[in-house]
């Protein structure tokens, strides 16, 4: 276990909560199609969680920070009122994690974070075609499209990260300027 539970619990929750808003405010910026496209978004923040940080296994903050957003499922709808405010919030949270974990884990950390939000903005389109599908059938079918993605992202170079497949322009947008405010201090 990383030292997340020796911090103060608002510095603890602000970082596990911080790939949660991401998700969630990468979702909210192309609010098409009524409630499919977010309930969509929100199967695959849900299932990418643990798929992409198992991607990540070599991180104990990853991981911690993952088992956490799991485990604080009852805050979810709390923390999706909060994802407007992620821009303003992920410069002093990530300064806290190189602060409190270092630059390294702040790296694979923000690597996870953009992964999760890439996986939530490509999840409507990847997924469209399923709206009507029976829910347990549907359920089955999530999770085998996140073993692909994980899967593809584990193949992807440093380089190919950022290859847009699948994602509206509004997406791209809120990528970019979650990007930005992911970004580590020097």
């Amino acid at each position: 276990m990383t030292a997340l539970s020796n911090l103060p619990d608002d510095v603890a929750l602000s970082i596990i909560a911080l790939p949660f808003k991401a998700g969630m405010w990468v979702s909210h910026a192309d609010d098409v199609d009524g409630e499919a496209d977010d309930d969509n978004e929100m199967r695959a923040l849900e299932k990418g969680i643990p798929a992409i940080a198992r991607l990540h296994g070599d991180s104990p903050l990853v991981q911690d920070v993952a088992q956490a957003l799991i485990r604080n499922k009852s805050r979810w709808d709390g923390w999706t009122e909060e994802c407007f405010f992620i821009a303003k919030q992920a410069p002093d949270i990530m300064q806290a994690v190189k602060t409190h974990f270092g630059l390294d884990e702040a790296k694979v950390f923000k690597r996870y974070i953009l992964e999760l939000a890439k996986m939530v903005a490509e999840a409507h389109g990847e997924f469209a075609a399923f709206d009507d599908m029976d829910e347990g059938k549907k359920d089955s079918f999530f999770s085998g499209m996140v073993g692909k993605f994980v899967g593809a992202l584990a193949m992807m170079g440093d380089a190919d990260q950022s290859h847009p497949a699948n994602i509206s322009p509004s997406e791209k947008s809120a990528m970019s300027q979650l990007s930005a405010a992911l970004k580590i201090p020097e």
